[in-house]
C-alpha cells in the first residue's frame, strides 16, 4: 500500500506529459534533417552450386575484379553475392553471368536496388539466362 501513492503520482505525471512528448516527437519527425542519406548502389546475385568455402572464395575473387565494385560479400549459406558499387557504376547481367560461369557456377537471380538500364532477372526468364 505504501507504493500506491507513488504509482498514482507517476501515472498522473505521465498522463500530463504524454501529450507534450507526443507533440514534440511529431514536430521533430516533420523537420528536415538536412542530410541526404542515400543507400549505396547494390546488386544481389543468387548463385547456384556453391557447396563449400572454397566455392564462395572462387566466386568472390572473380566478382571483386569487376569494374565499379567497391565492396563485395559472398554468403555461402544463402548463395548470395552482394556487390556494392561505386556511385555511378552498373554491371550488365551478361557480365555478371559470364563472371559467375567462369568461376564454375550458375546465376539464378540478379536484383538491383537502384534504377538501371539492365532489368532484374530470374532463372528461366525470357532474357536469355542459362
Amino acid at each position: 500500500m505504501k507504493r500506491l501513492p507513488t504509482i498514482l503520482a507517476l501515472a498522473f505525471a505521465l498522463g500530463l506529459l504524454a501529450p507534450a512528448v507526443a507533440e514534440q516527437q511529431q514536430a521533430a519527425a516533420q523537420e528536415p534533417t538536412g542530410v541526404n542519406v542515400e543507400q549505396p548502389r547494390q546488386i544481389e546475385v543468387t548463385i547456384l552450386g556453391m557447396a563449400c568455402p572454397f566455392c564462395a572464395y572462387g566466386v568472390e575473387q572473380k566478382l571483386k575484379r569487376l569494374d565499379g565494385v567497391e565492396e563485395l560479400e559472398v554468403v555461402l549459406a544463402t548463395g548470395i553475392a552482394t556487390l556494392r558499387l561505386d556511385e555511378e557504376a552498373d554491371i550488365s547481367n551478361e557480365v555478371l553471368q559470364k563472371t559467375v560461369k567462369d568461376a564454375g557456377f550458375q546465376v539464378a537471380k540478379i536484383t538491383r536496388n537502384f534504377e538501371s538500364e539492365f532489368s532484374d532477372l530470374e532463372r528461366g526468364s525470357t532474357d536469355g539466362m542459362r
